[in-house]
């Protein structure tokens, strides 16, 4: 399963890019790996490690911006079709068991 953080936070100002980065910091620091710019990825074993996982950025949650947490089963992240430019990249999700560091 995997545990997908999508994120829109204000960067107007100096601060709130200072508060931005913090939090894709903190993502890094539990183990999410960078997808696109605001969405971060990371793959748990099973649907109480992603709980745990989606608790921890739960707070750590900016007063501003938006933030959606969202639960991608094996087979629905196997379809995902990535385009880098036009062409077309498969991402194969790892096998059960085996884990990222």
């Amino acid at each position: 399963m995997w545990v997908f953080v999508a994120f829109d936070l204000p960067t107007s100002s100096k601060a709130e890019r200072r508060i931005a980065s913090n939090f894709r910091e903190h993502l890094k620091g539990f183990g999410f790996s960078r997808f696109q710019f605001s969405i971060y990825s990371y793959y748990v074993t099973s649907k109480s490690t992603a709980d745990t996982a989606a608790a921890k950025v739960t707070q750590i949650v900016p007063v501003n911006g938006h933030v959606a947490i969202f639960f991608i089963t094996d087979k629905q992240f196997g379809m995902i079709r990535n385009f880098y430019g036009r062409k077309s990249v498969r991402l194969d999700p790892p096998e059960q068991g085996v884990f990222i560091f």
